[in-house]
């Protein structure tokens, strides 16, 4: 489902050259749940924003169901996102002013595709799935960390996307929330098939995961399900 080639990103600070990432090739297989960890400044957050047109590699390749994404106008990135991707941020990113079925249904009513009652529908349906359909007209400072972070997972798949994107989902939450929203996320991708990648820095995440790949100063330094590379 998504091809990765030779992903190189690199920034300039002043007169110091910093290789975000450096070299990065892999593929991620549609349904697959995947980790990707490492130290603090590996990499992980950058490649996740490569991988979710969020930003532009300096140079290498991003295959995305067939799609090379290079060749896409910005417009078309953008109908790419809303149509494909789904994000979920750590700091929740939800619209203050809004309520939850608003926040919700917010990517949803950017489509072309939906009418009203189809985006109501299915909000109310992700709602449910979440357990939150009792707080639709609650603002988001009225619930606490952990609901705010499942509406922002109800948000991210209310258009059923192919790719679900999630960056340290659970660095601002307890144990006992983070083992919530995790879980959410498995049944997610098992019971919908949804191809999930995952930025984390907590080991104990490893055991949702069906392959971890490490990061070390921007290169892939292992690739499976036990921290080894694959063959």
């Amino acid at each position: 489902m998504i091809e990765i080639e030779d992903l190189q990103k690199i920034y300039h600070m002043g007169s110091v050259e910093v290789r975000a990432l450096d070299g990065v090739t892999l593929d991620i297989a549609k349904g697959e749940f995947l980790g990707i960890m490492g130290p603090s400044g590996s990499g992980k957050t950058t490649l996740l924003h490569m991988l979710g047109l969020l930003d532009i590699p300096t140079s290498g390749r991003i295959v995305i169901d067939g799609t090379d994404i290079s060749l896409l106008s910005d417009y078309d990135k953008t109908m790419f996102r809303l149509y494909k991707l789904g994000y979920v941020f750590q700091d929740y990113a939800l619209v203050p002013d809004l309520t939850v079925m608003e926040n919700v249904s917010l990517p949803a009513m950017l489509r072309k595709d939906r009418t009203e009652d189809q985006y109501h529908a299915a909000s109310i349906d992700i709602l449910t799935k979440i357990g939150l359909l009792d707080r639709q007209d609650h603002l988001p400072r009225e619930l606490s960390g952990g609901q705010q972070q499942r509406v922002s997972l109800a948000r991210a798949m209310v258009n059923k996307p192919d790719i679900l994107f999630a960056d340290e989902p659970c660095a601002n939450l307890d144990t006992e929330n983070s083992r919530v929203v995790l879980d959410l996320f498995r049944e997610i991708n098992e019971e919908m098939q949804q191809t999930v990648v995952m930025v984390s820095h907590e080991d104990w995440h490893k055991d949702y995961f069906h392959r971890i790949i490490h990061l070390q100063d921007g290169k892939v330094i292992s690739d499976g399900t036990d921290g080894t590379r694959r063959t």
